[in-house]
C-alpha cells in the first residue's frame, strides 16, 4: 500500500472519529483501480455517507463501455449502501467526462448504488438536462459561481473548496432561497485570485494565523 493512500486513510479515520461521518461525502478516486477499491471501501466501513469517485482516468482513450465496466467491479467489490457513489466530473483533470449518455448507461446498470454528481466541468446545459432527464439525481455543481442557477433550476446543491471562505454566507443564501446573497457568494469567488488552492491555502493560512496552511506537497 503506497504512502500516499496510507495518508489518506488516516485522514478519513481521524475525521470519522471527530465529525459525523453520515453527513459527509470524501473522495476515493484513483488511478489504481484497486486503490480506488480500498478507499471506497474503507470510506464506507469508517461511516461516511458517500463516496465521490472519479472515472479511471490514467487512459483517456477508453470507451463508455470500459468506464461502466470499471464501475461494475468497483460495485462488486466495494458493496455500497444505496445512493452511495457520487461521479466525479472533472475533465480538465482527468481527461474523460461523465457525459450524459455515459451516465444514462451508468443509472440502468446500477440504478441504486448512484446517488448523484459533482460537476467540475461546471455546465450548466449538463446539469439542467441531467436533472430534467433524473430529478432523483443530485447533481451539485463544482463551484459556488453557479449558486444562483442551482437555486433558479433546483440542483441538488454545490460543492467547492472555496466554500470554507465563506461558509455563513453561503448556507444562508442556500437555506433562505435567497439569489441576491447567492449572487454575492458568486462575486467573492470570482474575485479570488488564481491559482486557486494556493489562494484559498493562503486566506485560511491568514484568518487561522496558522502558516502551516502554506505548505503544500509537491507539485503545489
Amino acid at each position: 500500500m503506497s504512502v500516499a493512500i496510507i495518508h489518506r486513510l488516516r485522514f478519513m479515520e481521524s475525521v470519522a472519529a471527530g465529525l459525523p461521518a453520515r453527513t459527509l461525502m470524501v473522495g476515493t478516486g484513483a488511478a489504481a483501480f484497486y486503490d480506488a477499491v480500498e478507499l471506497t471501501k474503507a470510506a464506507f466501513a469508517f461511516g461516511f455517507g458517500a463516496a465521490l469517485v472519479l472515472p479511471p482516468f490514467y487512459y483517456r482513450d477508453v470507451t463508455d463501455d470500459g468506464i461502466v465496466k470499471f464501475f461494475g467491479d468497483l460495485m462488486e467489490r466495494v458493496q455500497p449502501p444505496d445512493g452511495g457513489i457520487y461521479l466525479y466530473n472533472f475533465p480538465r483533470m482527468s481527461g474523460l467526462t461523465f457525459h450524459a449518455q455515459l451516465v444514462e448507461k451508468l443509472l440502468a446498470e446500477f440504478p441504486k448504488a448512484i446517488g448523484g454528481m459533482k460537476d467540475s466541468s461546471n455546465n450548466l446545459d449538463l446539469e439542467r438536462e441531467l436533472h430534467a432527464r433524473y430529478p432523483a439525481f443530485a447533481v451539485l455543481p463544482g463551484s459556488e459561481e453557479l449558486l444562483p442557477e442551482v437555486l433558479e433550476h433546483g440542483l441538488a446543491g454545490c460543492i467547492s473548496g472555496s466554500v470554507c471562505l465563506w461558509p455563513e454566507l453561503a448556507a444562508e443564501a442556500w437555506h433562505e432561497r435567497d439569489r441576491a446573497k447567492a449572487m454575492q457568494v458568486r462575486d467573492l469567488r470570482m474575485a479570488l485570485p488564481t491559482p486557486f488552492i494556493p489562494s484559498v491555502r493562503a486566506r485560511v493560512a491568514a484568518e487561522q494565523k496558522n502558516e502551516a496552511w502554506l505548505r503544500s506537497i509537491p507539485p503545489l
